[in-house]
């Protein structure tokens, strides 16, 4: 069942609860936050809505219990909000380039991952301290496994690496395409790879061998895995399933 959200703004940014499955927070063009429940056969009801600091492009992620919502303006600068009390708990992480991708691991470390290639660690719900700071090139795309174990990030050109905890590289790969690759984790065992220009999905076991390869009609704009099925964000058109274990598309 598909489902609209009453939001006057393009999303251009969603994450679904650690906990509650049918909670979704949502960043907005004009940098609205909102936290939605969403229930079968019921119209999603609006838990909070808050503004972050600088709109624009940015990325989100929910600390593993699920009470504080970190989210990256395209400033760079990082914000962790009490959904409980619906107050901006910290703002730290700035850097003078847009927030790729945010991670929360276990212990609420956060790390997040810039263009300029920065990727940076900071102490549990951001308190005060000097956050860890490694550089890579330049990158268009990151994202971490769900464990927090790999990070993946892409390159201009069609390269892309995917890097253990202490980022050192793993494999790498390249597709033929000048289009950002969009970057996905199904688990801890596969990367799927995007590539905008060719509307293909590709997914890569951890030793960067092809598991599959998919074609799409639509240009894939973002997407989003839970369990076995990724849920593919397509430019005006309805978003795309495909069956993670065989890349086989699916009905809508």
């Amino acid at each position: 069942m598909l489902t609209r959200l009453r939001d006057r703004y393009r999303v251009v940014a969603a994450v679904w609860h650690p906990v509650a499955a049918d909670v979704l927070a949502t960043l907005s063009m004009d940098g609205r936050i909102t936290v939605w429940q969403l229930r079968l056969d019921q119209p999603p009801v609006q838990w909070l809505s808050v503004r972050s600091p600088a709109p624009g492009a940015a990325a989100m992620a929910w600390l593993p219990e699920g009470r504080f919502l970190a989210c990256a303006g395209d400033d760079g600068a990082v914000s962790v909000w009490n959904v409980d009390t619906v107050v901006r708990h910290a703002q730290v992480l700035g850097r003078p380039s847009q927030c790729v991708a945010l991670h929360a691991a276990a212990d609420d470390t956060l790390h997040a991952a810039y263009q300029d290639g920065t990727v940076r660690r900071t102490s549990p719900l951001l308190q005060p301290g000097r956050p860890r700071s490694q550089r890579f090139p330049p990158i268009t795309a990151a994202a971490w496994s769900p464990s927090g174990e790999t990070l993946a990030v892409a390159h201009h050109g069609g390269f892309f690496e995917v890097h253990d905890r202490d980022l050192y590289v793993r494999w790498t790969g390249q597709v033929a395409t000048d289009a950002p690759l969009i970057l996905a984790w199904h688990q801890d065992n596969a990367v799927v790879v995007a590539d905008r220009a060719a509307r293909t999905l590709t997914a890569f076991d951890t030793t960067g061998t092809v598991l599959w390869k998919q074609h799409v009609a639509p240009e894939p704009s973002a997407m989003s895995i839970t369990g076995d099925l990724l849920a593919v964000g397509c430019v005006n058109y309805a978003p795309l399933f495909v069956d993670l274990t065989t890349g086989t598309l699916l009905a809508g």
